[in-house]
């Protein structure tokens, strides 16, 4: 590799580390001067909720030590983070951003270091993503630029995800030795994702859709990562809940499964949400037959949502890695599961933004049908941005027309799904094994050679 080469693959690398820093402390400046910004600030109210947590876990105070049964039987003096109100992620987050407690612009600085490990793992390994998509789609990308600064952690999770698929890439590069330990390793960053942030649960369908397309639907390696993953999960969530008790399981996991939040945001659902606080006060007042009950209690229900959102993902999942890839169908997997989301905010827009990076050159859209893809999302994301402005800051009561701007919002982001999933060919290179040569157990014969496109 030449100097000049060299030199190339590292600058936007270093150019994104310096845009971060600058961001970091102009960040600084607005939350320290926020008086001149009237009243804003720069950092996410997120990132408060994590040092604090941070504080609580490792600046002890009497009596609110960690509840788990370990630390009581070794009497352990380890603090809680979940003493901080609203505090809803892994232990592992305050502790991975410990380094805020010294200063708050060291915790940011490595959350910016985490997301600049994000293009290493895209651009490595066989079929790697393209070098400058890459780093348009995350590196140099202002919105992502944005939201790390601000103190939102979603390039950890983003991070884990994508060496998932780096080691799911590897495990499929033909003629490896080390087929086996490339699958173990990605069971492992799987499971540390799950354990992380819950949603990347819905991937286990495109991987066991790829693998058994491998090695059959009953493989012994099909089986092995299924029992590395397990026993990654148990281990990891176990050692977590024996030092902070129940509170981890609540707050880690079990709150999203009931989470219903009325504030506005993308999702059409908080709508429905925010009525019914005040139709379920009225209901005790009024006379309502059992059926209307029963319809109110069933649509207010918080897995209501997870219905139509949970059945998408898993048909895409099972559907579209064996036929285009497990990196197209976790891509497709992540935006459905964004777009149908009963609670949606920007942060969640970074899940997917990467997973495009691999599979950007193989959906077949011309300039003039990519420029209406994007031009359609811009003008939604607008339309609702507007409205949520003139509701949040001039207070105009305006929440039917919110609604309505997430309705089009999620109409918008269905029809992109649409439209990507029609162009969407397949690599001429990809490796894949085909499922009629696969037996219940195992396959039978070696991978041919690749998938066959349009017109040849």
């Amino acid at each position: 590799m030449t100097t000049r080469s060299r030199f190339t693959r590292k600058a936007p690398l270093a150019a994104s580390l310096l845009i971060h820093i600058g961001l970091i402390l102009y960040a600084h400046h607005v939350d320290t001067h926020s008086h001149k910004f009237g009243g804003l600030k720069y950092t996410d109210v997120d990132w408060r909720v994590v040092t604090d947590g941070a504080g609580h876990m490792f600046r002890l105070i009497p009596g609110r030590t960690a509840q788990g049964w370990l630390t009581k039987y070794l009497s352990l003096n380890i603090g809680d983070p979940y003493e901080r109100a609203t505090f809803r992620y892994t232990p592992l987050l305050p502790l991975i951003l410990s380094p805020s407690l010294i200063h708050p612009l060291l915790g940011k600085l490595t959350l910016s270091l985490l997301s600049l490990l994000v293009p290493y793992f895209l651009l490595e390994g066989p079929n790697p993503a393209g070098f400058w998509t890459t780093h348009a789609l995350w590196t140099l990308n202002p919105f992502v630029l944005n939201i790390t600064t601000r103190g939102s952690p979603e390039a950890i999770i983003v991070l884990l995800v994508v060496i998932t698929l780096y080691y799911l890439r590897k495990a499929d590069e033909p003629g490896t030795v080390h087929r086996g330990r490339y699958e173990s390793l990605a069971a492992v960053a799987w499971a540390a994702s799950v354990s992380w942030k819950i949603y990347p649960v819905i991937y286990g369908v495109a991987i066991w859709s790829s693998l058994s397309a491998r090695h059959g639907l009953f493989g012994r390696s099909v089986w092995r990562f299924g029992l590395v993953s397990l026993a990654t999960f148990v281990l990891l969530n176990g050692a977590l809940w024996s030092i902070w008790g129940e509170p981890f399981l609540h707050h880690t996991f079990l709150y999203h499964l009931s989470r219903q939040d009325h504030r506005h945001n993308f999702s059409p659902y908080f709508y429905p949400i925010y009525l019914g606080l005040f139709s379920a006060r009225d209901a005790s007042s009024t006379s309502v037959t059992p059926l209307t009950h029963l319809a109110h209690t069933a649509i207010r229900h918080p897995l209501t949502s997870f219905v139509p959102q949970f059945g998408l993902v898993a048909l895409a999942g099972g559907l579209l890695a064996r036929r285009a890839g497990v990196e197209f169908a976790v891509f497709i997997q992540t935006a459905i599961f964004v777009v149908f989301n009963k609670v949606c905010t920007s942060q969640y827009y970074t899940w997917f933004i990467p997973l495009l990076a691999p599979i950007i050159p193989r959906p077949r859209l011309s300039p003039g049908r990519t420029t209406l893809l994007i031009g359609a999302w811009v003008a939604a994301q607008a339309a609702w941005l507007y409205t949520a402005f003139r509701l949040e800051f001039l207070g105009e009561s305006l929440y039917l027309g919110l609604w309505a701007a997430s309705i089009v919002l999620l109409f918008t982001g269905t029809w992109i799904i649409t439209r990507l999933l029609d162009a969407y060919e397949p690599s001429a290179v990809q490796n894949v094994i085909s499922p009629r040569r696969s037996t219940f157990f195992g396959p039978t014969i070696e991978p041919r050679g690749g998938v066959k496109l349009k017109g040849e």
